[in-house]
């Protein structure tokens, strides 16, 4: 005890040591070999680790792609928990009108009529018609603008949602104001189902499309089971009141439609849109107002200001090498400018 190990000198292996005990004054060698001793774990800590360890390869082989995080593009884990508040709150919100939608047809009173039914079965109809007619019209901008649809199907499904719920005030308009529902309700699944595939192609960083589409899929369940879960205790706790019912349905609502709003504004789309070409041209012109002194603007158009004295015919400004590898430096990507594309350009936009 108190002795350590020391090579000798001069050894032909390096496995040839002797026994020395340290000094009272080595110090250095004491501290050193205090230091160098692993730290000791608690016996109860050490018990957990490899289950522990289990746990989370088991939930990222679930619920996120393999390799991730180098196999998605910045911002995924962002984009994954805001959409996975939305999916929780439209999901509860969906609970909450279904169970009134059936109150308000009858199942209140004991038993859903003929009538009821038949008046069910002709607002799915009507509202699937519906949504045909619209997708056809609309559909062609998905692509185009498709941060802006997928914030608009989340105000249209809280709309849709709004209505059914308020089935239960004028149950005899239950037919028209269930199929306008059921045909927005359409219109939003279209917009969001169509727009989310291209956010996951977005992310798509080593050919694996298919496993985040999968992985997505798999976070919309997990979401929508304590989704479908608040639902039914909200549902189970305020009975048949309207007045409740309306105030949970406002505040899922806002939860929905305020974590769209985080969602869509942690997608990298690398692509130009209308809304994102304009804040690019806008920083290049500023970037050409900068770095040239003689560039002046007059009500938007940009013209070469000539020295004093200087006569010449109207010629179109060039901008010079070193300037354009100026503004190249500082322009930003389709990517960088993806932050500050507004979900409503129309609303929003300056």
């Amino acid at each position: 005890d108190g002795y350590t190990l020391q090579r000798t000198r001069g050894a032909a292996s390096s496995q040839e040591f002797v026994a020395k005990r340290p000094s009272a004054g080595d110090g250095s060698s004491s501290s050193s070999s205090l230091s160098q001793q692993a730290p000791s774990t608690s016996p109860l800590l050490a018990l957990l680790q490899r289950p522990l360890r289990r746990v989370r390869k088991t939930l990222q082989a679930t619920f996120l792609p393999s390799g991730y995080p180098t196999s998605v593009g910045s911002n995924y884990m962002s984009y994954t928990l805001w959409q996975a508040v939305t999916n929780f709150a439209t999901t509860a919100n969906g609970v909450l009108a279904s169970t009134f939608l059936l109150y308000s047809v009858g199942l209140g009173a004991g038993a859903i009529p003929t009538a009821g039914a038949m008046n069910w079965v002709l607002k799915d109809g009507l509202g699937q018609l519906g949504t045909l007619l619209f997708g056809k019209a609309i559909a062609h901008n998905f692509d185009i603008h498709s941060k802006t649809w997928y914030f608009m199907s989340f105000l249209l499904l809280s709309t849709a949602t709004g209505l059914e719920i308020a089935t239960i005030l004028s149950p005899q308009s239950f037919l028209v104001m269930g199929s306008c529902a059921n045909m927005i309700k359409g219109l939003s699944w279209m917009a969001g189902g169509s727009t989310r595939s291209v956010f996951n192609l977005s992310f798509v960083r080593d050919n694996n499309i298919a496993d985040i589409t999968a992985k997505n899929t798999s976070q919309y369940i997990f979401a929508s089971l304590f989704g479908t879960t608040a639902g039914v205790s909200i549902c189970a706790y305020i009975g048949q009141s309207a007045p409740l019912a309306l105030l949970c349905f406002s505040g899922l609502a806002w939860t929905s439609i305020y974590s769209a709003y985080r969602t869509v504004k942690a997608i990298p789309l690398p692509t130009l849109n209308s809304t994102r070409l304009q804040l690019l041209a806008a920083r290049y012109l500023k970037c050409i107002r900068t770095s040239s002194t003689g560039l002046v603007g007059f009500g938007g158009y940009m013209s070469y200001k000539q020295p004093p004295g200087y006569v010449s015919y109207q010629q179109e400004y060039e901008v010079p090498e070193d300037e354009d590898d100026t503004c190249e430096l500082e322009l930003p990507s389709p990517l960088d400018l993806a932050h500050q594309d507004p979900p409503l350009p129309w609303v929003t936009a300056d």
